[in-house]
């Protein structure tokens, strides 16, 4: 028996043990095993080296050959149930453990490698009553048991064990993610509570005010939203970001002077993303777009965020003068975020098509003819140029581009109908008739 022993602890202590498995066999407590006879001991080390080597099925078999032998021995189903695990049989794993806790009970390995089957296969009640076990080991267990409650929904009791944790063991990194995904999935009555509570206890942070503020404006209650806002105010006036809620509500309000003053709060503010201020900006850019009267203010706002973060937004002004069919200052804009860009296709085709409006048909040309060669490929370009030329009279340059741009259009009969119409108005000019006849005639086939 001593020989056995000592060669048992001597293979589960070696590097080579511990290198070809992660969890190492000291697990293997043989201070348990009487007198063993000489099948029990070659079977059992049958079934270590090929438990080694991944032979799950064969280390099965001969843990079975041991149990037969002696089948009080919890190390054996111990074991048996890491085989079983192994190769995913979580049912077998699970009975294997549980009649080894049943042989010897409270052994922390043991009650472990259950939870591990427990928690892989989702059976959240079973898992949280052996965890609530495993914390008297270690109260960090407790995390686990937090995150077990977020998985089953059971939001409020795992903020509870997150600030138990916290309370006995200080703030940890783990622990704060898994309280934001609680938070992330518990929805708004959830937080409000935890957010009210965490007010009450530090009324100084700051942070927590914002994260009501922004709770209440995702349920779509400003005036929730504005109290809190008010209240942070009282403790530090210049808190900048609260003004991201009290714009919202004074525009919601219809207090537009006061909307604009947090407005302008935030654009001159240093602690606020430029993302935040971005979307504060295209906000105020849909309700001037519906009360058109404000917009020596959308001005204002626009040049105090570009001087503020360095940021263009010509080509959202531009998007937004064309909608309102104010081409003049549409152009403008476009002028100016095409400086910004010279290569975004957006800003070259809204720019052009101005232009040609515009009769500017030399910057017209010149730019469209820029943009292919960037965009070879776009038959806008081509009509565009074309166009651009026909206007200023060179009729047979205007024609051979627009032959060319026949080639890229792609399913649009109305763009084809544009380059027949430029095509007919080209070789008039040239003296052509019969072609100019064929293009009229392709014209009225493709709009009967």
């Amino acid at each position: 028996m001593k020989a056995f022993i000592i060669l048992l602890i001597t293979l589960l202590f070696s590097p080579l043990a511990e290198a070809q498995e992660p969890n190492p066999l000291q697990d293997v407590n043989v201070d348990d095993l009487e007198d063993v006879t000489d099948d029990f001991q070659e079977s059992f080390f049958e079934a270590l080296k090929q438990k080694g080597i991944e032979n799950y099925d064969r280390a099965i078999a001969a843990l079975d050959k041991c149990i037969a032998l002696r089948p009080q021995e919890p190390i054996l189903y111990f074991e048996k149930g890491k085989n079983e695990a192994a190769l995913g049989n979580v049912q077998e794993a699970e009975n294997n453990y549980l009649k080894a806790l049943q042989l010897k009970p409270n052994q922390r390995d043991m009650m472990e490698s259950l939870y591990e089957v427990y928690y892989a296969r989702q059976d959240f009640d079973k898992a949280i009553d052996l965890v609530q076990d495993l914390v008297k080991f270690d109260i960090r267990y407790k995390e686990d048991l937090a995150r077990i409650y977020v998985r089953k929904g059971a939001f409020e009791k795992a903020l509870t064990v997150l600030d138990e944790l916290d309370d006995n063991l200080g703030k940890d990194a783990y622990r704060s993610q898994i309280r934001e995904q609680a938070l992330a999935l518990s929805g708004g009555d959830v937080k409000e509570r935890v957010l009210l509570k965490e007010i009450d206890a530090d009324p100084e942070n700051e942070q927590n005010y914002l994260n009501l503020i922004y709770v209440y404006s995702e349920q779509g209650n400003t005036d929730k939203a504005y109290v809190i806002a008010q209240r942070l105010l009282k403790i530090n006036p210049k808190a900048d970001a609260v003004h991201l809620a009290l714009y919202k509500f004074h525009l919601e309000n219809g207090d537009v002077q006061q909307a604009f003053n947090s407005l302008e709060k935030v654009m001159k503010s240093s602690r606020i993303e430029p993302k935040a201020k971005h979307s504060v900006l295209n906000d105020f850019l849909i309700y001037v777009d519906r009360n058109p009267e404000y917009e020596p203010e959308l001005e204002q706002a626009i040049a105090l965020f570009s001087s503020e973060e360095q940021t263009d937004v010509n080509e959202e002004l531009g998007a937004y003068y064309l909608k309102n069919k104010d081409s003049t200052k549409a152009l403008s804009y476009y002028e100016a975020a095409y400086k910004k860009d010279v290569s975004d296709i957006n800003v070259l085709r809204n720019l052009i098509m101005l232009q040609l409006q515009a009769s500017q048909f030399d910057k017209a040309a010149a730019l469209s003819e820029e943009a292919l060669m960037l965009y070879p490929a776009q038959a806008l370009f081509y009509l565009v140029y074309g166009v651009a030329q026909n206007g200023l009279g060179n009729t047979k340059e205007a024609a051979d581009y627009l032959e060319m741009g026949l080639d890229y259009i792609i399913d649009n009969p109305k763009m084809q109908a544009d380059f027949y119409s430029e095509l007919a108005r080209a070789y008039d000019k040239l003296g052509n008739a019969a072609k100019a006849a064929d293009y009229r005639k392709r014209l009225t086939n493709l709009t009967q």
